[in-house]
C-alpha cells in the first residue's frame, strides 16, 4: 500500500509556479524546484513527473487559479465599460507594482517556449483565448446596454484588448515607464468610446 503524501501537491505547484514565473523555464533548474517546493527528487518525480510535465501542470494551475479568477472580475453586474476599465487599470497597476516585474507567466512562456514546444503553445493559446472570451463577453454586454457604439465589433475589440494587454505586460517586464504603459492603456480606452 503506497504511503500517503506528506505534502500538499497544490501548494507545491504554487511554489513551482513562482520559480518558473521569476526565472523562466530554461533558467529554472531541478535544484531550484526541489528547494522551493521543499521536496526530494523522488517525491517530485512521483507526483509531478519531469520538469516539462511539472511545467505543464503549473501552466494549467496558473490558467485556472490566477487567470480565471482575474477574468471573473469582469462578471460583476452593472455598467460594463467602467468595469472593463477598472479591470485593465488594475492589471496594469499590479504589473507596475511588482518589484521583480515578472510580467505574466503566459506572456513570458509565449516568448520563451511557444515557438518550439507544441504542447506549451497549445496551453498559451488556450489561456489567451480565455482572455479574449472574457473581453468579448463584457464588450457584448456593453453593446447590449448601449455603452458601446452600434458600429463597434465586440469580437474585434476583444482581440485588440487581448493583444494590447499582452503587449503592455511585455512593456512592463521590459522596464517601460509607468507613464508610457498607462498612455497605451488610455489609447485603448479611447477606441472603446
Amino acid at each position: 500500500m503506497p504511503r500517503p503524501k506528506e505534502f500538499d501537491p497544490e501548494r507545491a505547484l504554487d511554489k513551482a509556479m513562482q520559480v518558473f514565473w521569476h526565472k523562466g523555464y530554461e533558467a529554472t533548474s531541478m535544484e531550484d524546484l526541489l528547494s522551493a517546493m521543499d521536496l526530494n527528487r523522488g517525491s517530485l518525480y512521483d507526483t509531478f513527473g519531469d520538469k516539462h510535465q511539472l511545467f505543464v501542470k503549473v501552466m494549467d494551475r496558473y490558467c485556472t487559479t490566477f487567470v480565471g479568477s482575474k477574468f471573473s472580475l469582469l462578471d460583476q453586474p452593472g455598467p460594463a465599460l467602467p468595469t472593463l476599465r477598472r479591470f485593465i487599470s488594475g492589471m496594469i497597476e499590479g504589473g507596475l507594482a511588482d518589484p521583480q516585474r515578472r510580467g505574466c507567466l503566459i506572456a513570458n512562456t509565449v516568448m520563451e517556449l511557444a515557438p518550439h514546444e507544441q504542447d506549451i503553445a497549445g496551453k498559451v493559446c488556450q489561456a489567451m483565448k480565455m482572455g479574449e472570451e472574457a473581453f468579448f463577453k463584457i464588450l457584448t454586454r456593453a453593446k447590449e446596454q448601449g455603452e458601446l457604439a452600434k458600429d463597434k465589433d465586440p469580437r474585434a475589440l476583444a482581440r485588440f484588448l487581448t493583444t494590447m494587454m499582452q503587449g503592455t505586460i511585455v512593456m512592463i517586464k521590459a522596464g517601460a515607464s509607468a507613464e508610457a504603459v498607462k498612455q497605451s492603456a488610455e489609447t485603448a480606452f479611447s477606441i472603446l468610446d
